[in-house]
C-alpha cells in the first residue's frame, strides 16, 4: 500500500479532475505551513488568493505553494454512520461515488464526515486527511499512518483507509 509517492503527476490536471464538479474551490486547494497546518482553511493565510475561475494565476499561486511547504488537494469527500453494528461510508470521488460497508468496528473510526486527499510537494506526493485541529487551533494535514491524531482514524490497519488510498490511486493513475 503506497501512501508516499514520486511527484510524477499533472498538478493541473490533477486540481482541474478533483475541483471539476463542485462549485467552489476553496474547500479542495490548502496551502500548508511548515507544521502542516492550514492557513488557507482557517483565514490565516499571509498571502490569498481571490478564485475567479481556474486561470493561469489561480495555478501560478499553487505551484508557488507547491514549492514553500506544498499543497492539500482534497479528492475524496466522506460520510459516515454506525448502523445496526455495521460502519456504512458514502464517499464521493471527482463527482463518483461508492458506499463503503464494515462490520470491523474495532479498526474503524466513524465520523459524520472527512476528507481525504494528497499533499503535492515537488518531489512527492503524500496520501492523507484533514484533522480537525480542535477549537481554535488551525486545522491540519495528517499522513495516513501517522501518530499526531487519532491513530485508529489514520491508522494503515483501518479497512476504509485502505479503501479510500486503492480509490485516490486510481485517481492519479487515471490522470
Amino acid at each position: 500500500m503506497e501512501i508516499v509517492r514520486k511527484n510524477n503527476i499533472n498538478v493541473r490536471k490533477t486540481v482541474e479532475k478533483a475541483i471539476s464538479n463542485h462549485p467552489e474551490f476553496h474547500f479542495f486547494v490548502d496551502e500548508l505551513s511548515a507544521d502542516n497546518r492550514m492557513p488557507t482553511y482557517a483565514g490565516l493565510a499571509d498571502e490569498k488568493y481571490t478564485f475567479e475561475e481556474m486561470d493561469d494565476g489561480f495555478f501560478d499561486f499553487i505551484n508557488r505553494k507547491i514549492h514553500e511547504n506544498g499543497v492539500y488537494l482534497r479528492i475524496c469527500y466522506m460520510a459516515g454512520q454506525e448502523v445496526e453494528g455495521e460502519a456504512i461510508f458514502d464517499l464521493e470521488i471527482a463527482g463518483k461515488s461508492s458506499t463503503f460497508k464494515t462490520n470491523d468496528l474495532d479498526r474503524v473510526q466513524v465520523v459524520e464526515m472527512a476528507d481525504y486527499g494528497i499533499k503535492i510537494t515537488p518531489e512527492e506526493i503524500i496520501f492523507g486527511a484533514t484533522i480537525d485541529g480542535g477549537c481554535r487551533i488551525t486545522p491540519y494535514f495528517a499522513e495516513f499512518g501517522s501518530k499526531d491524531c487519532n491513530e485508529t482514524f489514520m491508522s494503515l490497519e483501518n479497512p476504509l483507509n485502505r479503501y479510500i488510498i486503492a480509490l485516490i490511486g486510481e485517481f492519479l493513475d487515471s490522470i
